[in-house]
């Protein structure tokens, strides 16, 4: 009996063991994404759709009668019955900008066939490395098109402004549209309406990320900050003034 028993403690005291191995490894990510406040399921603008799926958002923007996608979310079910809710098919989605490839921007991405994709330039050298960081993206073998640093294209009357900001990957990026909206992938978080570094256990380069910070803060004209994970900043200036 004393036996049975000491062998039943040990057994316990290894399963208690690895679950601490597993929470000191985990614990750091499963906080981050815990503390993570993307917005709800709303149009946040006019012509502006914010879709929340689980702790990330995607964003939708209207123009002529289509629909720009800025990433596509975790989670292909909870997009698809977001859009439906809002009265969008999905194959009037006419392009997808992808911020970077993680996982949780690009897992809808298949709903999206009738559109074209485009991501950083920035991006091939993991695509075509088979970086672990894009193997979700790599697996589902959508074709792309890629932006240089600056480059801007016209989708459907909407002008689309690619910026390179490295540092949550060596690929990420923002997209400028019209002029007016920032759509920033993870290149910043928000806490009180001001623009923070991502959280630091996902970043591969928090100093480089800080870098891309400073370079978005010496935009111009910009009237609202979208983030994917933290929300709305409505006023810019504000944002990015410890930044400057």
């Amino acid at each position: 009996m004393k036996k049975r028993t000491k062998i039943i403690l040990a057994v316990i005291a290894v399963i208690v063991v690895v679950i601490a191995v597993i929470l000191v490894q985990i614990g750091p990510s499963l906080h981050a994404i815990i503390s993570m406040k993307p917005m709800e399921t709303q149009e946040v603008l006019p012509g502006v759709y914010a879709v929340k799926n689980s702790y990330v958002n995607l964003y939708l923007f209207e123009s002529d009668g289509k629909y720009i996608a800025f990433d596509t979310g975790v989670n292909p079910k909870a997009t698809k019955t977001a859009l439906s809710g809002f009265g969008i098919d999905e194959s009037d989605v006419a392009a997808v900008f992808l911020t970077h490839t993680d996982y949780d921007h690009v897992a809808a991405i298949p709903l999206f066939s009738s559109a074209v994709v485009y991501m950083a330039e920035s991006n091939k050298a993991f695509l075509e490395g088979e970086s672990g960081r894009s193997k979700a993206f790599i697996g589902m073998g959508m074709p792309y098109q890629t932006l240089s640093d600056g480059e801007a294209i016209n989708i459907s009357g909407a002008d689309i402004q690619c910026v390179f900001t490295p540092g949550h990957t060596g690929g990420s990026a923002c997209y400028i549209v019209d002029g007016r909206y920032l759509f920033t992938g993870d290149a910043i978080s928000l806490k009180n309406g001001k623009a923070e570094l991502f959280v630091s256990v996902f970043n591969e380069n928090d100093e480089e990320q800080a870098r891309s910070i400073r370079k978005l803060a010496q935009l111009t004209g910009i009237e609202a900050v979208f983030t994917m994970h933290f929300g709305l900043a409505p006023d810019f200036d504000t944002a990015f003034s410890d930044w400057l």
